[in-house]
């Protein structure tokens, strides 16, 4: 009696088997890329067509910015403290970006170029925070 193979059963496997890959994949990414610093994600706005998801990781002296899907572990976007002015945030209009809890919208400028992002709201907060407060060994002789 020849032995038969399930092409169906194999077939299910490998694509369970990618599944997992690119998940663990993303996971390892995600700590690789996070550094033990502080991650929030951060859309940043394509025109009018939308925005693309990614992740942001705060450092003493600027904001990384990273796309969520990728293979990179450098940023894309890198905005400096003291360079990145922050808006107000308001709601957002038209299309809100996904896997962002209660999302805000916040015009930017950082060298000379204006952006626009959308961040929960808790993560705009500490955004502000961080750009507002003077990075460690600055200022420490201020009265």
């Amino acid at each position: 009696m020849a032995a038969t193979i399930d092409w169906i059963g194999v077939g299910l496997a490998c694509l369970v088997l990618l599944i997992v890959l690119v998940l663990a994949g993303m996971v390892l990414r995600r700590r690789l890329i996070a550094r033990g610093e502080p991650m929030a994600l951060v859309a940043v706005a394509r025109g009018e067509d939308g925005w693309q998801l990614g992740m942001t990781r705060l450092t003493t002296h600027n904001v990384q910015w990273f796309a969520l899907v990728g293979l990179g572990l450098r940023p894309a976007r890198v905005w400096a403290r003291g360079e990145l002015d922050l808006g107000s945030p308001a709601q957002i209009t038209g299309n809100r970006p996904i896997a962002i809890m209660d999302p805000v919208q916040v015009d930017c400028s950082a060298d000379g170029s204006t952006f626009r992002i959308a961040v929960a709201r808790g993560d705009y907060t500490a955004l502000r925070s961080w750009s507002e407060s003077a990075p460690p060994g600055r200022g420490v002789n201020v009265a």
